[in-house]
Protein backbone atom coordinates (compact mmCIF):
# COMPACT_ATOMS: atom_id res chain seq x y z
CA UNK A 1 0.00 0.00 0.00
CA UNK A 2 1.41 3.36 -1.06
CA UNK A 3 2.12 5.94 1.64
CA UNK A 4 0.59 9.33 0.93
CA UNK A 5 3.03 12.25 0.86
CA UNK A 6 1.53 14.80 3.27
CA UNK A 7 3.94 17.68 2.65
CA UNK A 8 1.41 19.40 0.39
CA UNK A 9 -1.60 18.72 2.61
CA UNK A 10 -2.54 22.41 2.83
CA UNK A 11 -1.74 23.29 -0.77
CA UNK A 12 -4.60 23.94 -3.21
CA UNK A 13 -4.08 22.60 -6.72
CA UNK A 14 -5.75 24.94 -9.22
CA UNK A 15 -6.71 24.20 -12.83
CA UNK A 16 -5.80 27.34 -14.79
CA UNK A 17 -7.48 26.03 -17.96
CA UNK A 18 -10.95 25.21 -16.64
CA UNK A 19 -14.02 27.31 -17.48
CA UNK A 20 -15.31 29.67 -20.14
CA UNK A 21 -13.29 32.62 -18.81
CA UNK A 22 -10.01 30.80 -18.25
CA UNK A 23 -7.22 31.51 -17.88
CA UNK A 24 -8.04 35.16 -17.01
CA UNK A 25 -10.52 34.20 -14.27
CA UNK A 26 -8.36 31.45 -12.79
CA UNK A 27 -5.17 33.52 -12.83
CA UNK A 28 -7.01 36.35 -11.10
CA UNK A 29 -8.35 33.92 -8.51
CA UNK A 30 -4.90 32.44 -7.94
CA UNK A 31 -3.48 35.91 -7.27
CA UNK A 32 -6.27 36.72 -4.80
CA UNK A 33 -5.71 33.42 -2.99
CA UNK A 34 -1.95 33.92 -2.84
CA UNK A 35 -2.43 37.41 -1.41
CA UNK A 36 -4.51 35.88 1.40
CA UNK A 37 -1.74 33.41 2.26
CA UNK A 38 -3.12 30.33 0.50
CA UNK A 39 -0.56 27.93 -0.95
CA UNK A 40 -1.33 27.42 -4.64
CA UNK A 41 -0.03 24.83 -7.10
CA UNK A 42 -1.22 25.96 -10.53
CA UNK A 43 -1.59 23.62 -13.53
CA UNK A 44 -1.89 25.02 -17.04
CA UNK A 45 -0.36 25.65 -20.43
CA UNK A 46 3.01 27.35 -20.70
CA UNK A 47 1.39 30.68 -21.62
CA UNK A 48 -0.99 30.58 -18.66
CA UNK A 49 1.72 29.55 -16.21
CA UNK A 50 4.10 32.24 -17.46
CA UNK A 51 1.42 34.92 -17.11
CA UNK A 52 0.72 33.89 -13.53
CA UNK A 53 4.41 33.76 -12.61
CA UNK A 54 4.93 37.16 -14.22
CA UNK A 55 2.27 38.68 -11.96
CA UNK A 56 3.40 37.04 -8.70
CA UNK A 57 6.88 37.26 -7.24
CA UNK A 58 6.02 36.29 -3.67
CA UNK A 59 6.05 32.95 -1.82
CA UNK A 60 3.45 30.21 -1.85
CA UNK A 61 3.24 29.48 -5.58
CA UNK A 62 4.21 26.27 -7.37
CA UNK A 63 3.46 25.64 -11.03
CA UNK A 64 3.31 22.73 -13.46
CA UNK A 65 3.24 23.27 -17.22
CA UNK A 66 0.75 20.96 -18.97
CA UNK A 67 0.70 20.31 -22.69
CA UNK A 68 -2.91 19.11 -22.91
CA UNK A 69 -6.37 20.43 -22.03
CA UNK A 70 -9.52 18.31 -21.62
CA UNK A 71 -12.53 19.84 -23.37
CA UNK A 72 -16.14 19.50 -22.20
CA UNK A 73 -17.21 17.50 -25.27
CA UNK A 74 -14.59 14.78 -24.78
CA UNK A 75 -15.41 11.38 -23.28
CA UNK A 76 -14.69 11.74 -19.53
CA UNK A 77 -12.97 8.44 -18.72
CA UNK A 78 -11.17 8.20 -22.05
CA UNK A 79 -9.82 11.74 -21.78
CA UNK A 80 -8.56 11.15 -18.24
CA UNK A 81 -6.75 7.99 -19.32
CA UNK A 82 -5.33 9.36 -22.57
CA UNK A 83 -4.60 13.01 -21.76
CA UNK A 84 -2.25 12.30 -18.88
CA UNK A 85 -0.50 15.65 -19.30
CA UNK A 86 -3.72 17.66 -19.02
CA UNK A 87 -4.29 20.17 -16.22
CA UNK A 88 -7.16 18.06 -14.80
CA UNK A 89 -5.23 14.78 -14.79
CA UNK A 90 -2.11 16.35 -13.30
CA UNK A 91 -4.05 18.31 -10.67
CA UNK A 92 -5.91 15.22 -9.49
CA UNK A 93 -2.66 13.27 -9.50
CA UNK A 94 -1.13 15.89 -7.20
CA UNK A 95 -3.93 15.22 -4.69
CA UNK A 96 -3.44 11.46 -4.98
CA UNK A 97 0.31 11.75 -4.37
CA UNK A 98 -0.03 14.22 -1.49
CA UNK A 99 1.56 17.17 -3.30
CA UNK A 100 -1.76 18.99 -2.80
CA UNK A 101 -4.62 18.54 -0.41
CA UNK A 102 -7.37 19.70 -2.77
CA UNK A 103 -8.04 20.35 -6.44
CA UNK A 104 -10.23 23.19 -7.72
CA UNK A 105 -11.38 23.28 -11.34
CA UNK A 106 -14.08 24.81 -13.54
CA UNK A 107 -13.31 22.26 -16.26
CA UNK A 108 -15.17 19.21 -17.52
CA UNK A 109 -17.50 17.81 -14.86
CA UNK A 110 -17.37 14.32 -16.33
CA UNK A 111 -13.58 14.28 -16.40
CA UNK A 112 -13.41 15.49 -12.80
CA UNK A 113 -15.81 12.78 -11.61
CA UNK A 114 -14.06 10.04 -13.60
CA UNK A 115 -10.62 11.27 -12.59
CA UNK A 116 -11.66 11.68 -8.99
CA UNK A 117 -12.62 8.01 -8.79
CA UNK A 118 -9.75 6.64 -10.90
CA UNK A 119 -6.91 8.84 -9.63
CA UNK A 120 -7.86 10.13 -6.17
CA UNK A 121 -9.94 7.09 -5.24
CA UNK A 122 -13.11 6.49 -3.24
CA UNK A 123 -12.98 6.67 0.54
CA UNK A 124 -13.54 3.52 2.59
CA UNK A 125 -17.24 2.73 2.87
CA UNK A 126 -18.26 4.76 -0.20
CA UNK A 127 -20.02 3.02 -3.09
CA UNK A 128 -20.01 6.04 -5.40
CA UNK A 129 -19.15 9.73 -5.07
CA UNK A 130 -21.76 12.48 -5.08
CA UNK A 131 -21.66 16.15 -6.05
CA UNK A 132 -23.39 18.79 -3.97
CA UNK A 133 -24.34 22.44 -4.32
CA UNK A 134 -25.91 25.11 -2.16
CA UNK A 135 -29.22 26.55 -3.36
CA UNK A 136 -30.91 29.64 -1.88
CA UNK A 137 -33.95 29.21 0.37
CA UNK A 138 -36.78 31.45 1.54
CA UNK A 139 -35.33 31.71 5.05
CA UNK A 140 -31.97 32.91 3.69
CA UNK A 141 -30.05 29.96 5.15
CA UNK A 142 -29.66 27.81 2.05
CA UNK A 143 -29.99 24.11 1.29
CA UNK A 144 -27.21 21.71 0.33
CA UNK A 145 -28.39 19.36 -2.44
CA UNK A 146 -26.72 16.03 -3.27
CA UNK A 147 -26.31 14.37 -5.80
CA UNK A 148 -26.35 16.65 -8.85
CA UNK A 149 -25.12 14.15 -11.41
CA UNK A 150 -21.98 12.34 -10.29
CA UNK A 151 -23.68 8.95 -9.81
CA UNK A 152 -26.92 8.15 -11.61
CA UNK A 153 -27.29 4.45 -10.79
CA UNK A 154 -27.34 3.87 -7.04
CA UNK A 155 -28.50 1.46 -4.34
CA UNK A 156 -30.63 2.48 -1.34
CA UNK A 157 -27.51 2.28 0.86
CA UNK A 158 -25.75 4.67 -1.52
CA UNK A 159 -28.40 7.31 -0.82
CA UNK A 160 -27.74 6.86 2.89
CA UNK A 161 -24.06 7.52 2.21
CA UNK A 162 -24.96 10.65 0.23
CA UNK A 163 -27.01 11.89 3.18
CA UNK A 164 -24.13 11.35 5.61
CA UNK A 165 -21.59 12.98 3.31
CA UNK A 166 -23.89 15.93 2.69
CA UNK A 167 -24.62 16.41 6.37
CA UNK A 168 -20.93 16.36 7.32
CA UNK A 169 -20.10 18.89 4.59
CA UNK A 170 -22.95 21.17 5.65
CA UNK A 171 -21.80 21.01 9.26
CA UNK A 172 -18.03 21.22 8.87
CA UNK A 173 -17.56 23.41 5.78
CA UNK A 174 -20.75 25.47 5.60
CA UNK A 175 -20.93 25.83 9.37
CA UNK A 176 -24.59 24.85 9.72
CA UNK A 177 -25.56 23.49 13.15
CA UNK A 178 -27.52 20.23 13.27
CA UNK A 179 -28.72 20.35 9.64
CA UNK A 180 -31.92 18.46 8.88
CA UNK A 181 -31.97 15.90 6.06
CA UNK A 182 -34.76 15.03 3.62
CA UNK A 183 -35.09 12.68 0.67
CA UNK A 184 -36.33 14.16 -2.63
CA UNK A 185 -39.44 12.28 -3.67
CA UNK A 186 -42.77 12.59 -5.49
CA UNK A 187 -44.63 12.95 -2.21
CA UNK A 188 -44.04 13.55 1.49
CA UNK A 189 -45.46 10.23 2.68
CA UNK A 190 -43.06 7.41 3.61
CA UNK A 191 -44.61 4.97 1.13
CA UNK A 192 -44.18 7.31 -1.86
CA UNK A 193 -41.75 6.68 -4.72
CA UNK A 194 -40.28 3.61 -6.37
CA UNK A 195 -38.70 0.63 -4.63
CA UNK A 196 -35.29 2.36 -4.48
CA UNK A 197 -36.65 5.39 -2.65
CA UNK A 198 -38.98 3.47 -0.33
CA UNK A 199 -36.07 1.29 0.82
CA UNK A 200 -33.78 4.32 1.13
CA UNK A 201 -36.40 6.02 3.31
CA UNK A 202 -36.44 3.13 5.79
CA UNK A 203 -32.63 3.01 5.91
CA UNK A 204 -32.31 6.77 6.41
CA UNK A 205 -34.89 6.72 9.19
CA UNK A 206 -32.88 4.12 11.06
CA UNK A 207 -29.34 5.41 10.60
CA UNK A 208 -29.16 9.17 9.92
CA UNK A 209 -29.74 11.59 12.78
CA UNK A 210 -31.78 14.57 11.68
CA UNK A 211 -33.62 12.73 8.90
CA UNK A 212 -37.11 14.23 8.63
CA UNK A 213 -38.63 12.27 5.76
CA UNK A 214 -39.39 13.04 2.14
CA UNK A 215 -39.56 16.43 0.45
CA UNK A 216 -41.15 17.37 -2.87
CA UNK A 217 -39.21 19.34 -5.46
CA UNK A 218 -41.42 22.41 -5.01
CA UNK A 219 -40.41 22.61 -1.33
CA UNK A 220 -36.63 22.40 -1.77
CA UNK A 221 -36.32 26.20 -1.67
CA UNK A 222 -38.71 26.59 1.27
CA UNK A 223 -36.16 26.07 4.03
CA UNK A 224 -37.80 22.86 5.26
CA UNK A 225 -34.47 21.04 5.05
CA UNK A 226 -30.79 21.95 5.06
CA UNK A 227 -29.65 18.81 3.19
CA UNK A 228 -31.68 17.24 0.36
CA UNK A 229 -30.67 13.86 -1.08
CA UNK A 230 -31.35 12.32 -4.50
CA UNK A 231 -29.68 10.00 -6.97
CA UNK A 232 -27.53 11.73 -9.59
CA UNK A 233 -30.01 11.26 -12.45
CA UNK A 234 -32.91 12.82 -10.55
CA UNK A 235 -30.69 15.50 -9.06
CA UNK A 236 -29.29 16.56 -12.42
CA UNK A 237 -32.77 16.79 -13.95
CA UNK A 238 -33.80 18.94 -10.96
CA UNK A 239 -30.75 21.19 -11.40
CA UNK A 240 -31.27 21.70 -15.14
CA UNK A 241 -34.99 22.39 -14.64
CA UNK A 242 -34.14 25.02 -12.02
CA UNK A 243 -31.56 26.66 -14.28
CA UNK A 244 -33.98 26.74 -17.20
CA UNK A 245 -36.88 28.07 -15.13
CA UNK A 246 -34.69 30.76 -13.58
CA UNK A 247 -33.38 31.92 -16.96
CA UNK A 248 -36.91 31.97 -18.42
CA UNK A 249 -38.39 33.95 -15.52
CA UNK A 250 -35.58 36.52 -15.54
CA UNK A 251 -35.95 36.93 -19.31
CA UNK A 252 -39.73 37.25 -19.07
CA UNK A 253 -39.45 39.79 -16.26
CA UNK A 254 -36.91 41.84 -18.20
CA UNK A 255 -39.16 41.81 -21.26
CA UNK A 256 -42.28 42.81 -19.36
CA UNK A 257 -40.75 45.69 -17.40
CA UNK A 258 -39.40 47.31 -20.55
CA UNK A 259 -42.57 47.17 -22.67
CA UNK A 260 -43.72 50.74 -21.91
CA UNK A 261 -42.16 53.98 -20.73
CA UNK A 262 -44.12 53.82 -17.49
CA UNK A 263 -42.83 50.33 -16.75
CA UNK A 264 -39.29 51.37 -17.60
CA UNK A 265 -39.55 54.24 -15.12
CA UNK A 266 -40.90 51.90 -12.46
CA UNK A 267 -38.13 49.41 -13.21
CA UNK A 268 -35.57 52.14 -12.55
CA UNK A 269 -37.04 52.68 -9.08
CA UNK A 270 -37.08 48.95 -8.41
CA UNK A 271 -33.57 48.35 -9.70
CA UNK A 272 -32.14 47.67 -6.19
CA UNK A 273 -34.83 45.04 -5.64
CA UNK A 274 -34.02 43.36 -8.95
CA UNK A 275 -30.33 43.43 -8.09
CA UNK A 276 -31.04 41.86 -4.71
CA UNK A 277 -33.04 39.05 -6.31
CA UNK A 278 -30.26 38.43 -8.82
CA UNK A 279 -27.67 38.32 -6.03
CA UNK A 280 -29.77 35.76 -4.15
CA UNK A 281 -29.57 33.43 -7.15
CA UNK A 282 -25.88 34.09 -7.84
CA UNK A 283 -23.82 30.88 -7.71
CA UNK A 284 -20.59 32.89 -7.21
CA UNK A 285 -21.48 33.39 -3.57
CA UNK A 286 -20.96 29.69 -2.90
CA UNK A 287 -18.00 28.98 -5.16
CA UNK A 288 -18.43 25.47 -6.42
CA UNK A 289 -19.78 21.97 -6.03
CA UNK A 290 -17.70 19.57 -3.90
CA UNK A 291 -17.24 16.01 -5.11
CA UNK A 292 -17.78 14.05 -1.91
CA UNK A 293 -16.81 10.51 -1.05
CA UNK A 294 -13.20 10.60 -2.23
CA UNK A 295 -10.01 10.25 -0.20
CA UNK A 296 -9.18 13.86 -1.07
CA UNK A 297 -10.97 17.14 -1.78
CA UNK A 298 -12.17 18.04 -5.28
CA UNK A 299 -14.20 21.22 -5.90
CA UNK A 300 -15.98 21.69 -9.25
CA UNK A 301 -16.70 25.33 -10.05
CA UNK A 302 -19.34 26.31 -12.59
CA UNK A 303 -18.13 26.46 -16.18
CA UNK A 304 -19.03 30.15 -16.42
CA UNK A 305 -17.34 31.02 -13.13
CA UNK A 306 -15.73 34.44 -12.84
CA UNK A 307 -12.74 35.25 -10.66
CA UNK A 308 -14.89 35.68 -7.54
CA UNK A 309 -16.50 32.27 -7.96
CA UNK A 310 -13.12 30.58 -8.31
CA UNK A 311 -11.85 32.44 -5.23
CA UNK A 312 -14.83 31.16 -3.26
CA UNK A 313 -14.19 27.64 -4.55
CA UNK A 314 -10.64 27.88 -3.24
CA UNK A 315 -12.07 29.06 0.08
CA UNK A 316 -14.28 25.98 0.23
CA UNK A 317 -11.25 23.80 -0.35
CA UNK A 318 -9.33 25.53 2.43
CA UNK A 319 -12.15 24.99 4.90
CA UNK A 320 -12.39 21.33 3.84
CA UNK A 321 -8.69 20.80 4.55
CA UNK A 322 -8.47 22.85 7.74
CA UNK A 323 -11.27 20.84 9.33
CA UNK A 324 -10.05 17.50 7.93
CA UNK A 325 -13.51 16.85 6.52
CA UNK A 326 -12.49 13.70 4.63
CA UNK A 327 -11.60 12.00 7.92
CA UNK A 328 -14.83 13.15 9.56
CA UNK A 329 -16.81 11.73 6.66
CA UNK A 330 -15.11 8.35 6.84
CA UNK A 331 -15.69 8.21 10.60
CA UNK A 332 -19.37 9.10 10.14
CA UNK A 333 -19.80 6.43 7.46
CA UNK A 334 -18.20 3.84 9.72
CA UNK A 335 -20.54 4.75 12.61
CA UNK A 336 -23.54 4.56 10.27
CA UNK A 337 -22.50 1.10 9.07
CA UNK A 338 -22.38 -0.11 12.68
CA UNK A 339 -25.90 1.24 13.27
CA UNK A 340 -27.16 -0.72 10.28
CA UNK A 341 -25.68 -4.03 11.44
Amino acid sequence: MAVRDTRGAHTIALDLMGGEHAPASTIGAALRALESGTLIHAFGTEDAVNELRGRWDGPGLAVTVCTEVIQDHEHPLQSIREKVDSSIHQGLLAVKEGRAGAFVSAGSTGALVAGGVVLVGRADGVDKPCMGQVFPTADGRGVFFVDLGASSDVRPQTLVQFAILGKVYATEVLGWKAPTVRLLNIGAEAEKGNALYRKAYSLLAGTVDGFQGNIEARDVFSGKAQVVVADGFTGNVFLKACEGASAFLMSALRREVTKTLVRKAAAGVLRPAFSGAKALLDYTAYGGAPLLGLTGCVIKCHGSSNREAIVNGIGQARAFLEKDVASVMMRSLSESAKKGE
